[in-house]
């Protein structure tokens, strides 16, 4: 086996041993794997692709609920914002009410993982977005990817969500200036989402990436702002991810 830099390569899958540690598996066309690893998450395309218009499916929901139960993602053509809490998938579009994904639907980005307690905290003070993305930094000390879940009674959140859209699909930034959003208050529910440090490339923006489902199953959307006091962080480390890149999969 070759090693280049961080990078080591072998014959049809490509492995990249990362300081973090954080060991990545590409699949090639037609591969798959049968094993399950609760310390891994599946990632369908990079975040990359996806910032430049990758909006076409690559695996249907059904066969993408095999590799995790908990996550966040989007449906074919971007329209709208998916969360899986409990193996159930769930797309808000801009009306932000969450419905079960249909089976067949085709996702063209996601991050999924089989969820685990590993390591819970209670941060007591009122916090905002920022300060709780700043206050993780410093109780975690983060450097790696983590699953992270939030259950509880926000005072406030503020979430979006972006309308579907069409071949020839325009890059992201364009998509999210037409985002609808939406301010709660009081709501009971779930933030669900991931923590990616820095050093991963285009394989995925670098950040806290959260979406919310309420506990009544009313409002879904990517999380842009939160306001809460006396919440439990659960927090779930991963240490290998596999990332689909060909939509040839699915065949």
């Amino acid at each position: 086996m070759a090693k280049v830099g961080g990078w080591a390569f072998a014959i049809g899958v490509a492995i990249l041993i990362m300081s973090s540690g954080l060991v990545g598996y590409w699949l090639a066309p037609g591969e798959s794997s049968d094993h399950v690893d609760r310390e891994s998450y599946y990632q369908v395309s990079t975040y990359g692709r996806l910032s430049e218009g990758g909006y076409r499916g690559m695996i249907p929901i059904d066969r993408l609920l095999e590799h995790g139960d908990f996550g966040i993602g989007t449906v074919e053509g971007i329209d709208g914002e998916m969360m899986v809490l409990d193996g159930v998938a769930y797309r808000a579009g801009t009306d932000l009410a969450p419905e079960t994904v249909p089976a067949g639907t085709l996702i063209p980005f996601a991050m999924l993982t089989y969820f685990d307690e590993t390591v819970s905290y209670q941060l007591s003070e009122e916090l905002n977005y920022t300060t709780f993305k700043d206050r993780l930094d410093d109780v975690l000390q983060i450097y790696g990817v983590y699953a992270i879940m939030i259950e509880a009674e926000l005072d406030s959140i503020t979430i979006r969500s972006v309308p579907g859209q069409q071949e020839p699909y325009p890059p992201l930034v364009d998509v999210v200036a037409n985002q609808t959003t939406l301010r709660l208050e009081n709501v009971r529910g779930t933030m669900i989402g991931f923590y990616i440090s820095e050093g991963l490339g285009d394989l995925n923006a670098p950040g806290f990436h959260m979406h919310f489902l309420s506990e009544d199953l009313s409002y879904g959307g990517h999380v842009l702002d939160v306001e809460f006091s006396g919440i439990e962080v659960i927090v779930d480390p991963i240490g290998t991810c596999t990332v689909m890149v060909s939509e040839s999969i699915i065949a």
